[in-house]
């Protein structure tokens, strides 16, 4: 565990701060760096003598206009937490990057249990694309998800080659889907995703490839349902379950 005065070190111009901006620092270090369920008064003056610095005159007045101010909440057991807002301003100063918590706007990440660990990343790159507007990234990380996804059906089955060029690298996105489409006997493609995989190639593809191209929002939109389908039938197909 982080000692405070290793944590405080941290702050930029720590020392030149008044007691009271101080108090802050000290009730996120209690329960974000310490995990403690909450702090009192108490335990923030144990903070100021522990770095040897004057402490605040009246802690209890400052932790009760704190909670008014919305810099602290005070629970049911008469202890202290530090307000999200606060933590995260805290978090700014410290440069410690926020936790993102990946919707299923797009589609759900737990499609991909069970595969692979670099489908698995590039699934939730696409995902947070979608979830923080940047739709020609999240088009690109799509149609990455297909080519991969046709790839390894085609290895599992045995027969890659069909799927490689004269110079024996893999097809671009287009002629793999047409190679996919093409297949009969070792297995086929449902309607939807043969609808669906179209214009999702379209579309990922002006992402990548037209400079004049902005992706909207309303652009995945309509693709959503298809692609959902898409990968749940790839996944299904190749079952990641046999190796």
């Amino acid at each position: 565990m982080m000692d405070i005065d290793v944590f405080v070190a941290r702050i930029e111009n720590f020392t030149e701060i008044t007691a009271s901006e101080a108090i802050p620092f000290f009730g996120y270090y209690l329960t974000k760096i310490k995990n403690n369920t909450s702090f009192t008064a108490k335990d923030i003056e144990e903070c100021f003598i522990a770095l040897s610095i004057p402490k605040y005159s009246n802690i209890s007045a400052y932790l009760t206009k704190a909670v008014k101010k919305k810099t602290f909440v005070k629970n049911k057991q008469g202890g202290y937490n530090i307000s999200l807002a606060e933590s995260r301003r805290i978090d700014e100063i410290l440069n410690i990057p926020r936790k993102i918590v990946l919707s299923s706007n797009l589609f759900p990440l737990e499609l991909f249990d069970g595969t692979r660990d670099y489908l698995r990343k590039t699934a939730r790159q696409a995902i947070l694309c979608y979830d923080i507007e940047a739709y020609d990234a999240c088009l690109v990380m799509v149609r990455r998800i297909l080519e991969t996804l046709i790839i390894e059906l085609f290895e599992k089955k045995g027969i890659s080659e069909r799927i490689k060029n004269a110079n024996g690298y893999y097809m671009f996105c287009g002629d793999l889907i047409d190679e996919l489409l093409k297949e009969k006997i070792l297995w086929t493609i449902g309607r939807n995703t043969v609808q669906a995989l179209p214009s999702i190639k379209t579309k990922g593809d002006l992402s990548a490839h037209n400079r004049r191209f902005n992706a909207k929002k309303s652009d995945i939109d309509q693709l959503k349902d298809g692609l959902r389908i898409t990968i749940e039938e790839l996944i299904h197909l190749i079952d990641y379950s046999i190796h």
